[in-house]
């Protein structure tokens, strides 16, 4: 015979030479576990209220991060405009020059000061060998109650710039875009059609107690199960953005953390919001910062070579590279199209030249498309924050 632990072949059915099992013992042991798991399925059917409470503590985290990670899922429909690239470049009035060859990011640009405060900090444990990378010392991890995301130094005196999604603390405001969004639609309706289903589960098993004896309690708390599910079914979108909002200005009230490359944190921030663009600004509790020089995004030319840093999926200070696609919308729904990955975690993160030099906010990508991502033009920073002086050219 084969052991039926280890598959030794022997002649002696008592106990196995090899492993030392006894044969009648290892098969009473298996039939115990066969039942407990048998029983433990049967009382599944029971479980759908408890199931329907941990349905929406999923929804909520899936909500809270879609919201923070990936931006606002209805605003692509405003910079982009039904056109084919070709009537794209008719519209320039001519065709757009051919794609620049990856290259290389230019050289660190020389300080002209002795370094000082955070910067000399930041050049001391993290030395950049080119711009992008002076860039990078420039880029903050930001985290707060509920996300994360990146945001970018843009003067020496510590200002930093992000999205308002990141660090937004207005939860009616997070709670509605969340609840309101397509992807967000179809996930409560997968938890309402559970919650019918564990529905029917208990109302098929209350009838299957019908008029036997020495049920009753059974039966008081199946109808107790029934009607808590259907008042969570009736108003499921409600508590989820009542949640939602709690969450979110329950974490905003303590304020977000900002973290730099070499680790250093500067917590209990708070931010201001743009009025008219998804935009924010706050400051570091540091000085002499390294910062963004701001380039012009009006002189971006179509297939030049653009890179992002961010903190896509928790990655700190991940660099990605793409080319500039062209302008989409005008005024203050003017965007820049770069298929530079703009993944979650990006939001808030500088889009950048070669030469280091800042010409966008990151801010969302179309969703259901690959390759094609949306920044805020760097000018819009200095029309919505007054207290920001836009450098000379």
């Amino acid at each position: 015979m084969d052991c039926p632990k280890c598959g030794h072949q022997q002649t002696d059915t008592v106990k196995c030479a090899s492993c030392g099992v006894y044969f009648a013992k290892f098969a009473q042991q298996q039939e115990l576990i066969a039942n407990r798991s048998g029983a433990a399925h049967d009382e599944l059917p029971d479980s759908g209220f408890g199931w329907s409470a941990l349905a929406l503590t999923a929804i909520l985290s899936m909500a809270l991060a879609w919201y923070v990670l990936r931006g606002h899922a209805t605003s692509p429909a405003t910079p982009v405009p039904p056109a084919s690239a070709a009537s794209g470049a008719a519209q320039i009035g001519a065709a757009p020059p051919a794609p620049s060859a990856p290259s290389a990011p230019s050289a660190a640009r020389p300080f002209p000061h002795a370094l000082r405060g955070l910067e000399a900090q930041l050049a001391r444990t993290f030395p950049a060998r080119n711009a992008i990378e002076t860039a990078r010392n420039a880029t903050v991890f930001i985290k707060t109650g509920w996300g994360m995301g990146s945001g970018f130094i843009i003067d020496a005196d510590c200002h930093v710039i992000t999205n308002r999604h990141v660090v937004e603390t207005d939860g009616a405001r997070v709670a509605n875009t969340v609840v309101s969004s397509a992807e967000m639609r179809a996930r409560i309706a997968v938890a309402e059609q559970q919650l019918r289903a564990n529905i029917g589960q208990q109302l098929h098993l209350r009838r299957s107690l019908a008029g036997q004896p020495g049920t009753n309690l059974q039966v008081i708390e199946i109808d107790d199960r029934i009607q808590a599910m259907k008042e969570e079914l009736a108003d499921l979108p409600v508590r989820i953005n009542h949640a939602i909002s709690e969450k979110v200005e329950g974490s905003g009230r303590s304020g977000f953390t900002a973290m730099v490359v070499d680790g250093t944190e500067f917590s209990s921030l708070h931010a201001q919001y743009a009025d008219n663009r998804d935009l924010a600004i706050f400051q570091l509790p540091a000085d002499h910062c390294p910062h963004l020089e701001p380039g012009s995004s009006d002189t971006l030319a179509q297939g030049e070579r653009l890179y992002t840093i961010g903190n896509p999926s928790g990655l700190a200070y991940s660099v990605t590279s793409g080319v500039f696609s062209g302008d989409r919308g005008a005024g203050h729904e003017r965007f820049l199209q770069t298929d530079a990955p703009i993944n979650p975690g990006n939001s808030g993160g500088p889009l950048i030249r070669e030469n280091g030099e800042v010409v966008g906010i990151n801010t969302l990508v179309l969703q259901g498309a690959q390759g094609i991502g949306f920044a805020i033009p760097i000018e819009a920073v200095y029309q919505e924050f007054l207290q920001l002086r836009l450098p000379p050219h």
